[in-house]
């Protein structure tokens, strides 16, 4: 009997997941058509979180109709740090255009490094590291323009 309860809650847990995966996904989509493309430029911001938000669609669509077996529900540590990953991506979202992509992709790496148990010596440096990687990846390689660290013009 408990094997049952266990299978059933896990399905719950899965489908749930997948519910607030495929929700996330549908706004990403959504609110990636907000965003403005300069003139003549070939690829826009938008096309990032659209290319993201297909992929992340299609895994909770699977999520809700094939949940996994054998699972258990995380403890109160993993769940804090999962609310803090959650916390932390909303907070990145909301002063990456008032920081500019540089100081808030920092932090975020940093944090987000912080709360998978790396060190403060170990978190800075690759931080940095990640956060100019994708500032070159998107900027240059890419020509997808970012937010600009207020009163910077690069």
């Amino acid at each position: 009997m408990s094997d049952e309860v266990s299978a059933t809650s896990t399905a719950h847990g899965d489908r749930i997941a997948g519910v607030v995966l495929a929700v996330l996904a549908a706004g990403a989509w959504w609110h990636a058509q907000t965003f403005v493309t300069g003139f003549m430029q070939p690829v826009g911001p938008g096309v990032f979180p659209r290319l993201v938000s297909v992929p992340l669609g299609l895994l909770a669509v699977y999520l809700i109709v094939r949940p996994g077996l054998d699972h258990r529900w995380p403890g109160a540590a993993a769940l804090c740090r999962q609310l803090g990953v959650l916390l932390l991506l909303g907070g990145y979202a909301a002063f990456l255009e008032s920081w500019g992509f540089l100081p808030s992709t920092l932090v975020a790496t940093v944090v987000l490094m912080r709360l998978f148990g790396a060190s403060w010596r170990q978190a800075l440096p690759y931080g940095v590291l990640l956060g100019l990687a994708l500032y070159a990846l998107f900027e240059f390689a890419l020509g997808i323009p970012l937010p600009n660290i207020p009163g910077l013009s690069v």
